[in-house]
C-alpha cells in the first residue's frame, strides 16, 4: 500500500490511516493496473540481480525501483534489453549499497521522498545513482562507503549472514543471475575439523584459527549451483586442478573469483586468506568509491 501512495505522487506518502481517504483511494484505484505492473516488473528486476524473497532484506527497497519503472512507462523488456543494461547496473549498485547501509531502517519515508523527487525530476533519463548518493551524503541515510566500512564490516562478513550475499554480488557484478548461484566455501567447510586438519599437517596451535576462518567471506565465492553440487567436499586444490586443467582456464577462474596465484594447499591456507582479502578489498573499493 505504501508503494501505491508513492506511485500516486501524493505529497504525503507515509503509511498511515489518514492517507487512505476516499479521494486518495479513488486515485489509487484509477492507477491500480499500472501500479500492479510496476511492482511485478520491479520484482523481476531484483530477481535478475540474484535476490529472492528470502534474501532481500528490505521490501521498501523495491519502492524506488518500482517508481522509476512507473515513471518510465513500465517497458516490458527492461530486464532483458541491451539498451537498459547500464540502468540495471546502476539500480543494482544503488540497491546493494542501500541494503548494506540499512538505508530503509527507521523511517523509510525520509529516503523514499527525496528519491522520488530525484526520479520524477529526471523523468525518462538514466537512473540517477550519483545524484542519489550525493543527496544523502553526510546524513544518517548515507550510502557512501569508506575504507573503514570495507575493513571493519564487509571483509568481516561470514557465511549465511544477510549482508554477505549483497557483498558477494558487488564482487561478481558481471554474473548472469538467470542461473542459480550458491555461496560456496572454496576450502570446504566439512573438511575443517581438527582430526582432518591434523592429517593435513596443520600445526596444533593453528587449528582453531583455521576453523574460525573457514566461514569468512575471504573463503567464499558465488558458484553455479550445479557446479557447487558437483564440487561438494572436494579439497580445493584437488578440485581446482581437475576443473581447470589448462593455464588459461586457471587464469580465467582466478580472475573472475579474485584469487591469488598460488598453490591452494592446506599449508598455504593462511596466506590464501590474507592475499585474497587484499584482492577483495581492491575490488570492493573499485565498486564503491
Amino acid at each position: 500500500m505504501e508503494t501505491a501512495l508513492v506511485l500516486s505522487d501524493f505529497s504525503n506518502s507515509a503509511f498511515k490511516v489518514d492517507n487512505f481517504n476516499k479521494q486518495n483511494m479513488m486515485k489509487i484505484e484509477f492507477r491500480r493496473d499500472d501500479i500492479k505492473k510496476s511492482i511485478k516488473q520491479a520484482v523481476l528486476v531484483v530477481s535478475s540481480f540474484g535476490y529472492s524473497g528470502e534474501t532481500l532484506t528490505s521490501n521498501n527497497a523495491l519502492i524506488p525501483i518500482t517508481y522509476y519503472l512507473f515513471i518510465n512507462g513500465m517497458p516490458d523488456n527492461f530486464v532483458d534489453s541491451g539498451a537498459t543494461r547500464g540502468n540495471r547496473e546502476k539500480i543494482k549498485k544503488w540497491l546493494i549499497r542501500s541494503l548494506l547501509k540499512k538505508a530503509f531502517s527507521g523511517q523509510p519515508d525520509n529516503v523514499l521522498r527525496p528519491i522520488r523527487y530525484i526520479v520524477r525530476t529526471n523523468g525518462a533519463e538514466e537512473f540517477q545513482l550519483d545524484e542519489i548518493i550525493d543527496r544523502f551524503k553526510g546524513t544518517n541515510k548515507s550510502i557512501q562507503f569508506t575504507d573503514a566500512d570495507i575493513d571493519e564490516f564487509l571483509l568481516k562478513l561470514k557465511y549465511g549472514k544477510s549482508d554477505t550475499l549483497s557483498t558477494l554480488m558487488l564482487l561478481y557484478l558481471s554474473l548472469d543471475f538467470s542461473n542459480k548461484f550458491h555461496e560456496d566455501h572454496m576450502y570446504p567447510k566439512s573438511k575443517f575439523t581438527k582430526p582432518y586438519l591434523r592429517k593435513r599437517d596443520v600445526p596444533e596451535d593453528k587449528l582453531d584459527w583455521y576453523i574460525e576462518a573457514v566461514n569468512g567471506i575471504s573463503n567464499l565465492q558465488l558458484l553455479v549451483a550445479q557446479l557447487n553440487e558437483e564440487k561438494l567436499a572436494t579439497d580445493f586444490d584437488v578440485w581446482f586442478k581437475s576443473q581447470y586443467p589448462t593455464d588459461s582456464d586457471k587464469y580465467q577462474y582466478r580472475t573472475v573469483n579474485h584469487l591469488p596465484d598460488m598453490d591452494y594447499s592446506y599449508a598455504n591456507y593462511p596466506q590464501f586468506i590474507e592475499e585474497r582479502k587484499k584482492l577483495l578489498k581492491a575490488k570492493l573499493s573499485k565498486a564503491l568509491f
